[in-house]
């Protein structure tokens, strides 16, 4: 090996390392580039899960609130509906109490049709069985009522 030889591998073993040296710093920038996007996306990604994190949060208090009227709407249609069934039973009891008065009234009504025809019938002089069988009236009644407007009709 000549002495020539010696300095040119030198050389040439400098300017590998420099090279070499380049190299590593131009993959070191690209890296630091990448590494600048990756962190930046990641305080993105972070600033999105917080701002998620606080929307799923209000959701929910949003939810319970919700909740709560939705509960206390059904109570209060609980309770208006046990009042309007209490209303309507009641309301059921005096139509039930005004059918049975009426009922009463018509059967009186035709009872005293019956007796007020029969006092016509008297008052005109009709015979007993004449009464009892038109007016479906007992005996002794058609009787009390003959002897009663007899008596008035002869005074």
């Amino acid at each position: 090996m000549s002495m020539l030889a010696v300095p040119i591998i030198a050389v040439l073993a400098l300017a590998l390392s420099f090279i070499f040296f380049i190299i590593v710093l131009v993959i070191s920038a690209r890296h630091k580039v990448r590494i600048a996007v990756i962190e930046s996306q990641s305080q993105a990604t972070e600033l999105l899960i917080a701002n998620l994190q606080s929307a799923y949060e209000q959701l929910q208090l949003d939810n319970k609130n919700l909740l709560t009227k939705h509960e206390q709407a059904s109570l209060e249609n609980i309770q208006v509906s046990k009042q309007l069934e209490h209303r309507i039973k009641a309301l059921q009891s005096h139509v039930n109490e005004q059918q049975v008065a009426m009922e009463q009234l018509q059967v009186g009504q035709g009872e005293d049709k019956f007796y007020s025809r029969a006092i016509k019938l008297a008052k005109k002089g009709a015979e007993l069985d004449e009464i009892v069988s038109e007016c479906e009236l007992p005996r002794a009644e058609a009787e009390m009522l003959l002897s009663v407007y007899q008596k008035t009709t002869r005074s």
